[in-house]
């Protein structure tokens, strides 16, 4: 690669150069539905924010589930980039976004029917249906280079270039706040000019991610890569299928569990749904930042293995951790100390204030414990062990559906946060006892014969 990690030699200034801007671009990144919703918001059309705000969350759990090939990367890169072989590295990423372009084909082949699936998912009907499926079918022009760019920030971070990789993501939501105001306020373009703002600024992010890409690889490497049969050795595609699948699945069962908490919360009532949905808007927020530690162990953890040093790979695991620790203790003394007033920022109705009222004891709990689940998917993404991860999730989801068939007949609202606290806990402990095992496979006398021979 032509630029080498920018980063500071102690430990400490090692982790927040990784995760410092990775925060940033994250909320940055969160912004790009709100900019939509206020300029749709102050349309006539009651109808409008409804359709806008069901296309913007489809295409929200589309590009979540569709992560996997950041995460899939992002370990692959490290490890390769710890081994000092930056040809693999440059390797990695060509054939994430060779895969990333083409699975983005095959989504646009298939738009109509997954707009109407997606939209059915989510009981869509009436003028509101419309309005999404215009808005969504705007935006998923843009897939295929959204996940080109997913492998690129796949590079950065396995890179550590986290700043580089901050720049990207506020280009992208700047020009989509730019061109939604121009759109939308200015020119009156309603909902469909909120899609055309976003699919521009995801295009343009996107060729701006494989200019990147190009830059980042020696002159001239990027066109003898793609003519030598080595990158499209049909072995190292099917690698990385079996690591993003199971990235992809374990993706999918995230997102059913946070879809069962509102699902079951609709099922208690109204209310009780709209204070669920504020109380999962803190789970996000939260997410925002303790991925970002994350973002870190997954960098320094795969580097670590690439140079097949234990203890190094431990060093980091624990230094990481206890950054994530500490971060998480702060969440939990401010929400249990703030936790009421924070969520009265989100609504002004009295009945869905009191719904509330039971469930800030069970969010602030959340804070020690869901850190678990966050840390570890960053060092097993370092590790490019995704089974694991797969595995667990399930695990954590029976898990969390057999209590809300338990609790919630008996405690409502609170039974049902108690049971979702319990998704993130069977989560974290999965990964717990299924650490030392994955270090043994990395560690063992298998990799050590398996590099002499």
């Amino acid at each position: 690669m032509r630029w080498a990690t920018q980063i500071t030699s102690q430990p400490d200034g090692r982790i927040w150069a990784i995760a410092g801007p990775a925060i940033v671009s994250n909320v940055t990144t969160a912004s790009i539905g709100l900019v939509d919703s206020w300029a749709v918001g102050h349309l006539p059309e009651e109808a409008a924010l409804a359709g806008l705000a069901l296309g913007a969350y489809g295409m929200s759990m589309l590009a979540w589930a569709l992560s996997f090939l950041r995460m899939g990367t992002t370990g692959l890169v490290a490890q390769a980039a710890g081994s000092g072989q930056a040809r693999r590295a440059a390797e990695v990423v060509v054939r994430a976004t060779i895969i990333g372009l083409g699975l983005g084909g095959l989504m646009l082949l298939a738009k109509g029917p997954l707009i109407e699936g997606a939209l059915t998912v989510l009981g869509a009907s009436g003028p509101e249906e419309d309005i999404a499926k215009t808005y969504a079918g705007i935006r998923l022009w843009g897939v295929p280079l959204i996940l080109a760019k997913m492998a690129v920030l796949g590079l950065l971070i396995g890179r550590q270039r986290t700043d580089i990789a901050l720049f990207l993501e506020a280009f992208v939501n700047i020009s989509n706040a730019v061109l939604t105001i121009l759109f939308v306020t200015i020119l009156s373009l309603g909902v469909p000019g909120a899609a055309w703002a976003s699919l521009i600024a995801e295009v343009s992010g996107g060729l701006l991610s494989l200019a990147i890409l190009v830059a980042a690889l020696r002159p001239g490497l990027l066109g003898i890569m793609l003519r030598q049969r080595r990158l499209w050795r049909w072995q190292a595609f099917a690698a990385l299928f079996r690591l993003n699948g199971a990235l992809f699945i374990r993706t999918l069962l995230l997102i059913a569990g946070f879809g069962l908490f509102l699902n079951v919360a609709g099922d208690i009532g109204t209310v009780t749904l709209a204070a669920c949905h504020i109380v999962l808007n803190f789970y996000v927020l939260q997410a925002l930042t303790l991925d970002a530690l994350a973002y870190a162990a997954e960098a320094l953890v795969g580097e670590a293995i690439g140079r097949d040093s234990r203890e190094e790979m431990r060093a980091w695991v624990i230094r990481t951790t206890l950054w994530a620790v500490a971060l998480s203790l702060l969440y939990f003394g401010v929400f249990g100390a703030f936790g009421r007033p924070l969520f009265n920022l989100f609504t002004a109705q009295a009945a869905v204030r009191a719904a509330a009222e039971p469930l800030y004891i069970w969010k602030a709990l959340t804070q020690p414990i869901d850190i678990w689940c966050y840390q570890l998917d960053g060092i097993f993404v370092g590790a490019a062990r995704a089974k694991p991860m797969m595995w667990t999730m399930a695990a954590a989801l029976i898990g969390f559906y057999a209590l809300t068939q338990w609790l919630v007949p008996i405690k409502g609202s609170a039974g049902l946060c108690a049971a979702f606290l319990s998704f993130f806990g069977l989560r974290g402990l999965g990964l717990i006892a299924a650490y030392l095992p994955m270090e043994k496979s990395l560690f063992g006398p298998t990799r050590r014969k398996r590099h002499a021979a």
